[in-house]
């Protein structure tokens, strides 16, 4: 009996040697003794079990904090972009358009430039109706809203061709330097047709872009002496091209605020503007006829030429309800980055030193009139008008 208490007592074994003392079968040991070495024993394994739950919480704590803390590190970008997701979405847009320009100018190597408008267009007609039948979108009934619905339909139908056709001659770079001027062209078309003030600083920052197109274009009787250029080394049907586009696009958008300001909704817009621009665009290829069946390759490259160029109207459409226009406007520059960038990517032609120059010009005078053209506080300084029809919708 005492040898099998002996060997079952063991340390930290503290119920056993409590109930031994109290039925007196602990031999050489008396009650006091017992006592004491059992209140000892009691006092000693609490406290160490008392600090191994203090170390192990101690421990967990820790761990949880650098688990916390790590999390806490990774998910500020993801913090950021959520509560700026416009600032994504403009950023987005000017890299679709640069994109979609890049499988156009891929396409007119060899097919028609109407035809590739033609092919590629129709897909975002297709998105655009079926964000219309998803968000609720009624056209609108005023008559007079269509008469405005046919000017912007036919400018973005032009500009969309002229595009094309100076992608044709002109280098992707230059053709949407270029047409990136119509932001400057905007603020005068504002002036004469919204009424809105011209300052002198819209007049100088014309000069600056106007500048930069000089620089673009190479007119031999400047560069001559320079770049040893001709007159056949210049296209300036591919420069007239593109000014045309960057004007259509200027009374697009003027007109496009014109009707954003009478309630009109802007789904609606680019829907109505997207089908003129199919329209005009197999019209003209079938008065020129040059249409030609396509192959599978050229089929594919206006699939994505559309579905990029879908997601440039989709993207710059929805960062306009979140962000500023100024914000927009000034990301939307990036395009011109962009498009140098394929064209020495994909394209392999690299740019002349003075399209480097011309290009800064125009970006330069493009940022610096969007700022200085910044509403005031009071105005709204987005498309408030999506967002109430959106709602209304909804």
């Amino acid at each position: 009996m005492e040898m099998m208490h002996r060997e079952d007592f063991s340390e930290g074994s503290i119920p056993f040697l409590a109930t031994c003392q109290l039925e007196g079968n602990i031999g050489d040991i008396t009650n006091e003794e017992a006592t004491k070495d059992v209140t000892s024993t009691v006092k000693k394994a609490s406290q160490d079990s008392i600090e191994c739950e203090a170390s192990t919480g101690f421990a967990l704590l820790t761990e949880g904090t650098t688990i916390a803390s790590t999390g806490h590190i990774l998910c500020r970008p993801l913090q950021f972009l959520s509560r700026r997701h416009g600032l994504v979405l403009a950023s987005l847009s000017p890299l679709f358009f640069s994109i979609e320009h890049l499988f156009v100018a891929v396409l007119n190597e060899t097919l028609d430039a109407f035809q590739v408008v033609f092919m590629h267009v129709p897909v975002l007609m297709i998105c655009s109706l079926v964000l219309m039948i998803y968000k609720g979108v009624r056209p609108p009934r005023d008559y007079k809203h269509y008469l405005l619905l046919l000017a912007t339909g036919s400018f973005q139908a032009i500009a969309v061709c002229f595009i094309a056709l100076s992608l044709k001659t002109l280098a992707v770079g230059d053709t949407v330097t270029i047409t990136r001027t119509c932001v400057i062209q905007v603020s005068f078309l504002s002036w004469l047709i919204l009424k809105e003030p011209l300052r002198l600083f819209d007049i100088l920052f014309v000069f600056l872009a106007f500048g930069g197109v000089i620089f673009i274009a190479r007119p031999p009787f400047i560069f001559r002496n320079i770049l040893g250029l001709s007159s056949s080394d210049v296209t300036f049907h591919g420069i007239f091209f593109a000014l045309a586009a960057s004007f259509g696009i200027a009374l697009y958008t003027v007109f496009s605020r014109k009707l954003f300001k009478l309630g009109v909704n802007g789904l609606f817009c680019i829907f109505f503007n997207v089908t003129a621009t199919v329209i005009l665009s197999g019209l003209f290829t079938l008065i020129f006829s040059r249409w030609r069946c396509p192959s599978m390759f050229e089929w594919l490259f206006s699939l994505l030429a559309g579905v990029t160029y879908a997601f440039a109207l989709v993207t710059i459409f929805y960062a306009l309800k979140v962000e500023t226009a100024t914000l927009v406007s000034i990301l939307s520059t990036l395009q011109i980055f962009f498009a140098f960038l394929w064209q020495v990517l994909f394209l392999h032609l690299p740019p002349f030193w003075t399209s480097y120059i011309g290009a800064f010009l125009i970006f330069v005078a493009c940022i610096a009139i969007t700022v200085m053209n910044k509403p005031p506080p009071s105005a709204p300084d987005h498309l408030s008008v999506m967002d109430a029809e959106d709602d209304r919708a909804t």
